[in-house]
């Protein structure tokens, strides 16, 4: 090992109180917490369903993210949530990692392949549990505390259309792990990063490292907070912030079909927007606008273009979106 991983390895030994907080909170409540697995990866999560669930409505999904094993695991994770989704209404996702070793143990080649495993078993569940169970498309958050920082920095921050809000708790962060994030990173996805009072010093380093790569790669939306406290799970917290985000901010999605009517000039675009807006207007990036929601366009020439929308949500926060279009004659 190097003088680096014998330094982290030693701090998790010696400080293994610590790092655990509190046991974990069983949670005894109604619903069904099932263990299963994704048939294609064949990566196993664990999955808490609301005893109230029912299919008359759309119910938010929360992907919980676990930290280094054995100091944290997916079970701990869904029996921690466990008392908050039964409350709220929330389906919550725990899957079982392979990307969350904090000691620095994994070469950089091995560890992104592990997140890209994790991250295609994490869309895979997601997908299912929205047919499945009625999942929210526009309310899926993910959560991670400790070593599922690499997963909220990597699936997270490279899936914005699909994570409505991140948080990192306690998060372990490297930036040689996040190879193709950078291209994907959406300036308006929000993302907080929480650190402890009482942390180990390394840690909170990360998390300050986390918090300004993100505002250098144009995050608008990103805040590091400081708690009070030890290296703890904190579900609410969590959870406390979605809520917040989900209020004040105005979830767009956007998707164009070209060649409308068979005129190869002429686009259809969508918009949907989680909650109602006060107030949108697109500009296409040939000079023209719209108000409609989901407007159709001709272009006068062929040629790349950069449609936007400019949102204001009902809170009057401003959120812009934007679709690259390329038009060929």
């Amino acid at each position: 090992m190097s003088d680096r991983k014998n330094i982290l390895f030693l701090c998790l030994m010696l400080f293994v109180p610590f790092l655990a907080g509190c046991p974990v909170n069983l949670n005894r409540v109604p619903g069904h917490t099932d263990t299963l697995k994704d048939p294609e990866t064949g990566a196993k999560y664990y999955l808490y369903v609301p005893s109230w669930h029912n299919k008359e409505q759309t119910w938010p999904i929360i992907v919980t993210c676990h930290g280094t094993i054995p100091w944290d695991t997916a079970w701990a994770q869904i029996h921690e949530w466990r008392g908050l989704a039964e409350k709220y209404g929330l389906i919550v996702i725990a899957p079982v990692l392979k990307a969350t070793d904090s000691a620095d143990t994994l070469s950089v080649k091995d560890q992104v392949r592990r997140q890209k495993i994790d991250e295609k078993a994490i869309l895979n569940i997601v997908h299912r549990t929205i047919s499945s169970l009625n999942g929210d498309p526009n309310r899926i958050y993910m959560a991670g505390w400790s070593g599922g920082g690499y997963t909220v920095y990597y699936t997270g921050l490279r899936n914005p259309q699909i994570f409505r809000a991140l948080i990192s708790r306690m998060g372990t962060f490297d930036a040689r792990f996040l190879p193709g994030v950078r291209e994907r990173i959406d300036p308006h996805q929000s993302l907080l990063i929480c650190m402890a009072a009482r942390d180990l010093p390394f840690i909170n380093n990360e998390c300050r490292a986390a918090f300004a790569w993100c505002r250098k790669n144009g995050m608008t939306r990103v805040h590091l907070r400081e708690v009070v406290g030890v290296h703890q799970r904190r579900p609410k917290l969590a959870l406390d912030y979605f809520k917040s985000v989900t209020k004040k901010f105005t979830f767009v999605r956007l998707n164009a079909v070209k060649g409308v009517g068979g005129d190869p000039l002429s686009v259809q675009f969508y918009m949907s927007a989680d909650p109602k807006p006060r107030g949108f207007v697109w500009n296409f990036g040939d000079g023209k606008f719209s108000e409609e929601q989901s407007p159709r366009h001709k272009y006068s020439h062929p040629g790349n273009y950069v449609a936007k929308v400019t949102i204001i949500s009902a809170r009057s926060a401003r959120t812009e979106r934007s679709l690259k279009i390329d038009l060929k004659p």
